[in-house]
């Protein structure tokens, strides 16, 4: 699979297989996540990989909100839901000390698991990027020192649903459930967001 076709064939996976994923899949995920572009080379982010039994519930609960309003977070059964989660944390002391700013260090976080999300995709697996989670929770469970912000989790897992990838119509980008409780991603058409040498 190439690239381009990765990234076409990506989807926000929020239901997955009760399977658990290999150490060493994650571990290649996050090797990718080191080498994602970094501003002025500063590297302030480090990970946590999430996949013992007993942490994968407590992970779960810490989310705000599964997929916004598509599906309530009650909807998921235990058997659907991530086999693993990466935390990316924000090393906020070496981020000042660095003289880097909170900005950059968000583009550093985009690259990072942008690069996981497609490593992901490579080898099999689902995966969703969460910015809507509990992050005292988190910080309480893997007792993070306090110079350490959770940036953003990734859920992982075998997928066990196939989002519909369509174009936008009627000017909305709201996902929807079909009766057959398929998931579909409205995304808005080429022409209306690329401009070439002018703009609009």
């Amino acid at each position: 699979m190439g690239i381009y076709e990765a990234i076409l064939k990506r989807r926000s996976i929020r239901e997955f297989k009760n399977k658990a994923v290999p150490y060493s899949v994650l571990e290649k995920c996050v090797a990718a996540a080191r080498v994602a572009p970094s501003a002025a080379n500063r590297q302030v982010l480090e990970y946590i990989v999430v996949d013992g039994e007993a942490l994968l519930p407590r992970m779960f609960d810490a989310v705000s909100i599964w997929g916004g309003v598509v599906r309530p977070q009650e909807g998921w059964p235990d058997g659907r839901r991530p086999r693993a989660y990466v935390v990316v944390l924000i090393n906020k002391v070496l981020e000042t000390e660095l003289k880097g700013d909170s900005r950059n260090t968000g583009y550093d976080v985009g690259f990072a698991v942008e690069n996981m999300t497609l490593v992901a995709e490579e080898l099999g697996l689902g995966s969703c990027g969460i910015t809507s989670f509990n992050r005292g929770k988190v910080a309480e469970l893997f007792q993070i020192p306090d110079k350490y912000e959770p940036g953003i989790m990734l859920a992982l897992g075998y997928p066990d649903e196939s989002p519909v990838l369509e174009t936008m119509t009627g000017g909305s980008t709201k996902r929807w459930l079909d009766d057959k409780g398929q998931r579909h991603v409205p995304k808005r058409e080429l022409k209306d967001i690329l401009h070439k040498n002018r703009f609009p």
